[in-house]
């Protein structure tokens, strides 16, 4: 595979964070939440041994060897993989998480991950960490679920920003589960940026602007499922 992949939708400095995490955990088993065209996947599929990539609607028109394609909606098909993957006895190593990008979604993905059991010494990259829906539905999961290791929402910060009513997007943010206390052996804790509403410090005016910013996201993410389901699928339906 190339160094970079153009299909992605991440920068290439988050891609190259992507990469060099993956390449220092090899993962045995790695979840990916949100396939979309796959350019993240293809990164994940070279550094681990099996991959389940989770996605509404299939972008894709050719498949990893590797990879397993679940569609439908996260609510549904993330649990129950990972009661099938506990009842097996077996542990994801890494995850990421770009999918539902709306503050409830998002939350909803994480505390799924974090409470399951199939999630005991695991890292998790959570891509558009510098939206503050996302980094809220974040931080909510991280502070309800309680049992985290380690995490950093500005593990890798996006550059650039939006104007005053537009979204944010980019950024990588980290979190790390280890129950065994055997994968992250440096200082533990809560990252002060986990509170911050998003990556980079904003004008009195941009706060302002939040309520405003908030119903718009929200009216967004009523429509993007069902256009999802209608004009998202491009190729081959994957199962």
């Amino acid at each position: 595979m190339s160094l970079f992949v153009k299909s992605a939708e991440m920068a290439y400095g988050e891609q190259a964070a992507l990469a060099g995490v993956l390449a220092g955990l090899r993962p045995q088993l790695s979840l990916e939440l949100g396939t979309f065209t796959g350019g993240s996947l293809v990164h994940i599929a070279a550094h681990s041994r099996e991959v389940h990539s989770f996605d509404l609607a299939s972008h894709r028109t050719e498949t990893l060897p590797n990879v397993s394609y679940h569609l439908g909606d996260s609510r549904v098909t993330v649990p129950a993989l990972l009661d099938r993957l506990t009842a097996e006895r077996r542990s994801v190593d890494f995850v990421l998480v770009d999918a539902d990008h709306s503050r409830a979604g998002v939350e909803r993905d994480m505390i799924n991950l974090l409470r399951s059991p199939a999630l005991e010494r695991t890292v998790l990259l959570v891509h558009d960490c510098a939206n503050e829906g996302v980094r809220e539905g974040v931080r909510n999961a991280i502070l309800r679920a309680g049992d985290v290791a380690y995490a950093d929402l500005s593990f890798v910060v996006a550059t650039g920003a939006s104007s005053l009513l537009a979204e944010s997007w980019g950024g990588l943010g980290m979190v790390v589960v280890d129950r065994t206390g055997d994968l992250w052996k440096l200082d533990r804790g809560v990252l002060d940026n986990v509170h911050w509403p998003t990556g980079h410090r904003r004008s009195l005016a941009w706060r302002a602007l939040r309520p405003a910013r908030a119903v718009k996201r929200e009216l967004m993410y009523q429509v993007r499922p069902a256009y999802r389901r209608i004009f998202g699928s491009r190729g081959e339906k994957l199962g």
